[in-house]
């Protein structure tokens, strides 16, 4: 940056002082025009114009007197300005002096136009305004335009041009635009001096937060890499816990079946054996029994509806549809409720674990409903959108009303489970009361690696 500015900057300081120096120059160019325009004036005045003289007519006389007395004047001046020629125009734009332009057609140029207003022109050979001899187009001269013989109502009635020699206004221009130059030049190397140095001071502090930027973007790249490593173990973690969950209670269901299952089954078959008419039992002591053998009926029943829904072997190679199904299926078979299933989920994918979950939930939400709601109408809705999963339990009637406390407690750990089993599986559970019922979905992230 610093480079670049010195660059760009020394350009424009260097143009500025280019410019500057030529601005002085024409400035000084003008002033010194201006000074031998009345120089010029003043030799019209004094020198020329006394030596015209007039016929009887009134004509002018250009005779050779007059001649020799202009000749005596050509050369005359200081060196640098000496007067080179002289010429006489009338009011008509012809050139009557010298004689040798006699027989060039009248011209009215601007310079002399002005001349015969009265005013005082300079101007320069460079510029051809009419013809020039040799002599005065090989050197840069000055031409000095300017009234010489004025009638007595004022007008111009003739228009002298003197040409000077123009070393010295040169020599003062060049001076003039080389000194300006100079000075330009030690004012502008310290200037840009100071602001380089201002340029490189911010340059330097903006490469060193350039750096600490870089190092803290480094950092947080790393940070962000971490973290997105230590979700993608949480994430990992979290499945792998709803999975070791469902493996824990297909253990447990099925420890309820090969444990309690067969020991009140036994119990059950002793008892079978002591109700049988017998003369060393009574008929009150045979009652007892029935009612006992009854009571074990009735928790052998539950024991074993309750390990055959935590024991799921049926969903061993079951896709999610297929699971939906089942847990459909299955609240049929307990409350002989049907519960209709709109939508799929399009997926043909065979995840115990995940398919185990949605059965869980889907069998759960159902049964909460029934409990609290049995006269509502119950559905289920599946849909897959954007990589996500979503299974809703509705049911469809009147609001539920939770009678006792203990009804209201069972609810909110029912709703509870749902959300941690869904979330153990990288979901969302929302559970939604309406007027006209309830609405439970569950949303799951179903990617390629599921």
């Amino acid at each position: 940056m610093s480079a670049q500015f010195l660059i760009a900057a020394s350009f424009i300081v260097f143009g500025l002082m280019a410019g500057v120096s030529f601005f002085v120059a024409a400035q000084v160019e003008k002033a010194a025009q201006n000074a031998a325009g009345l120089a010029g004036a003043v030799r019209m005045e004094t020198l020329i114009a006394p030596l015209v003289e007039r016929s009887d007519d009134g004509d002018f006389l250009f005779d050779d007197v007059f001649q020799s007395r202009i000749n005596s004047l050509i050369g005359q001046g200081p060196a640098g300005q000496r007067i080179i020629n002289i010429k006489i125009w009338t009011a008509d734009g012809q050139q009557i002096y010298p004689p040798g332009g006699s027989g060039q057609q009248p011209v009215l140029f601007e310079e002399l136009r002005r001349a015969l207003a009265g005013q005082m022109v300079v101007s320069r050979t460079t510029v051809a305004k009419h013809n020039y001899s040799d002599e005065e187009t090989s050197q840069s001269l000055l031409e000095i335009y300017g009234p010489l013989i004025r009638s007595a109502t004022g007008e111009v009635l003739l228009a002298g041009e003197i040409y000077e020699e123009s070393e010295v206004l040169e020599r003062q221009i060049a001076e003039t635009r080389r000194s300006s130059m100079i000075g330009v030049f030690l004012l502008s190397v310290p200037m840009l001096s100071l602001l380089y140095l201002v340029v490189r001071r911010g340059a330097r502090l903006i490469e060193e937060q350039r750096r600490t930027l870089r190092e803290s973007l480094r950092h947080a790249i790393e940070l962000s890499v971490e973290n997105n490593r230590l979700r993608l173990l949480a994430d990992n973690a979290r499945v792998e816990a709803g999975k070791l969950n469902e493996r824990i209670l297909d253990q447990i269901g099925a420890d309820l079946h090969d444990g309690s299952v067969q020991l009140l089954t036994l119990v059950k078959l002793r008892l079978s054996d002591l109700v049988v008419p017998r003369p060393d039992v009574s008929e009150a002591t045979r009652e007892a029994l029935n009612k006992i053998m009854d009571l074990v009926s009735n928790i052998l029943d539950e024991v074993r509806n309750l390990s055959s829904g935590l024991v799921l072997p049926e969903l061993e190679n079951a896709t999610i549809d297929e699971a939906l199904q089942l847990a459909i299926k299955r609240f049929l078979e307990i409350t002989g409720r049907n519960a209709p299933l709109s939508g799929s989920a399009g997926l043909d994918l065979r995840l115990p674990d995940l398919s185990i979950c949605l059965y869980r939930f889907v069998l759960e939400g159902l049964m909460n409903s029934y409990r609290h709601a049995s006269g509502n109408t119950h559905m289920v809705r599946c849909s897959f959108k954007r990589g996500r999963l979503f299974v809703a339990v509705i049911d469809i009637g009147q609001r539920p009303v939770l009678s006792s406390k203990r009804e209201v407690q069972r609810a909110r750990l029912g709703k509870v489970s749902q959300k941690r089993r869904i979330r153990s599986f990288g979901g969302r559970m929302r559970y939604f009361p309406r007027r006209n019922g309830t609405f439970a979905i569950a949303s799951l992230p179903i990617g390629s690696d599921d």
